[in-house]
């Protein structure tokens, strides 16, 4: 099938032709093929009229694809653990590559190209590389768009087209979710994980939905449920982290069945009288139900980074506080993108034995000195912190273009230092991620990093940690620091960046974490 020139009920995109009729091109026939299906099943025999969908991560995709169309019988959705937005959040996250989920994600699509041409030679490729060619094989390649592999296969054409497209382009724009929200006529309940790679999109698709879906139905039928996992599968475990029973995915099998049986059969068991969010507390481990999304009631707190100029790994004096920045020197660190600071859990996807997810402790990665840490005192009482988070990095390079990577970290009594989320921005998309301009070596710029949302409770005696690197590999691909195109640049042609990060009264570099007030004692 050719790409469709058009999304119905939108205006036209560029058509993309493929290689050969029957190709399967992610993304881009979804929408129409999702709208001619949802036609045939409302006439189906014995059928009601009306059509319900449901699936996890590119079926959460379909299902977001097909209902930006408005199909008249379509009446639920329930996305899980997907996106809104193809290239932020999916392929690409503050102008860097999710290098581990895209290699393995493409090498997994590549498979069943070959299959569907009954291409054997290349299956049997394929095959052997996915149990025997390790992935960190691929990952370390550079350039990466001369990836061998990949290259011979002939039939990873979109893998080449999402390196080709490293910005927020028309290519990207024309398949995007959040802009079409307005034609969605579904009811919808939207499932995530706090450490799901697609989080951000589970959480957009939710609010945007509510607020400017296509019909009073739409926007009055919109339920989430965010519980403390990683793409799949939806267990108490989450990397080093037991959440336990209560974080199993039952909950998510029962209120499907009953959101189904309400919407479907007009079975209402009390679910329609329920609050429409329900959110998993981590460090508390426990469920919550609440009225909104992100919570009102939350209120936007500056932690600011302090030291005496020596915030470089775990073991330096780097401090965390409440209190604004006096005069005090910044922190140094080389960025050699050879060596480069390594991913340990976090938002990526999808095997664990390629790329940890999840909870982990950081204190393998935070011992170099290629990472400041900036950690509070022990906490007196539990402080809450539930909604978006992101981070004000006031920071110069002698680079013309680099990377800055934030993570917040609940540190343990006995010394672990347990990811709770991070964010990634390229500084080229400092401003914005359809037009990149490159720095100006040495100057001190101000960047503001997305670290998507959470809901965890540092309990008493834990405290809180923020990690600056300039690099999550193989979570991101490394930024090479020339300028360059990123997927043309070889391994004998990176550079060397040395990285300043202020912290001072005129730069007062500071997390600003949701701190959800609570009440005396709790």
């Amino acid at each position: 099938m050719v790409c469709p020139a058009r999304l119905r009920g939108g205006k036209p995109g560029r058509a993309r032709p493929l290689a050969q009729r029957g190709d399967w091109y992610p993304f881009f026939n979804e929408a129409n093929d999702g709208f001619d299906t949802i036609a045939w099943a409302a006439q189906l025999p014995g059928t009601t009229g009306q059509v319900g969908m449901y699936g996890a991560s590119y079926v959460g995709a379909t299902q977001m694809l097909a209902a930006i169309t408005s199909p008249p019988a379509l009446r639920v959705i329930c996305p899980a653990i997907t996106s809104s937005d193809y290239y932020e959040g999916w392929t690409y996250e503050g102008g860097a590559l999710h290098l581990a989920f895209v290699i393995y994600w493409a090498l997994q699509l590549a498979m069943d190209t070959a299959r569907r041409r009954s291409d054997e030679d290349t299956l049997r490729r394929l095959a052997e590389a996915s149990t025997t060619y390790t992935i960190g094989q691929h990952q370390m390649y550079l350039p990466l768009e001369e990836l061998p592999l990949f290259r011979e296969s002939r039939v990873l054409g979109y893998f080449f087209d999402w390196l080709r497209h490293p910005t927020y382009d028309e290519y990207w724009q024309q398949v995007a979710i959040a802009p079409r929200h307005d034609r969605i006529l579904a009811a919808g309940l939207h499932i995530g994980g706090w450490y799901d790679i697609f989080l951000d999109g589970t959480l957009a698709n939710f609010t945007g939905i509510q607020a400017n879906g296509g019909s009073p139905f739409a926007r009055q039928h919109q339920r989430l449920i965010i519980g403390p996992w990683y793409h799949s599968p939806w267990t108490p475990f989450c990397g080093e982290a037991d959440f336990g029973p209560r974080a199993s995915s039952r909950i998510v099998d029962e209120t499907q069945i009953r959101f189904y049986n309400w919407l479907l059969k007009g079975e209402d068991d009390g679910i329609s009288r329920e609050p429409p969010v329900k959110l998993f507390v981590m460090g508390e481990n426990v469920w919550r139900d609440e009225q909104e999304w992100p919570l009102r009631r939350a209120v936007s707190t500056p932690f600011y980074f302090h030291s005496g100029g020596l915030a470089n790994a775990f073991t330096g004096d780097g401090t965390l506080s409440t209190e604004r920045p006096g005069e005090e020197p910044p922190d140094v660190y080389v960025y050699d993108p050879r060596t480069p600071a390594v991913s340990r859990g976090g938002h990526s996807c999808c095997r664990e034995h390629l790329d940890p997810q999840g909870r982990y402790d950081q204190r393998l990665v935070e011992r170099n000195k290629d990472v400041l840490c900036y950690t509070s005192d022990p906490l007196d009482a539990p402080l809450e912190v539930t909604g978006p988070v992101s981070v004000t990095l006031w920071a110069a390079t002698s680079a013309v273009d680099t990377d800055w990577v934030v993570r917040l970290v609940d540190v343990y009594p006995d010394g672990r230092a347990m990811n709770v989320t991070e964010g990634i921005l390229r500084a080229r998309f400092r401003d914005s991620l359809q037009s990149p301009s490159l720095l100006e070596r040495d100057r001190v710029y101000e960047y503001r990093i997305n670290l998507r949302a959470t809901s965890n409770v540092f309990l008493p005696g834990h405290r809180i940690r923020v990690d600056v690197a300039s690099s999550s590999f193989p979570h991101w691909d490394r930024n090479p620091n020339t300028g360059a195109p990123i997927a043309t640049v070889p391994l004998s042609q990176v550079e060397t960046a040395t990285q300043t990060v202020f912290h001072d009264a005129a730069r007062p570099s500071h997390i600003l974490l949701p701190v959800v007030p609570r009440p005396r004692g709790l």
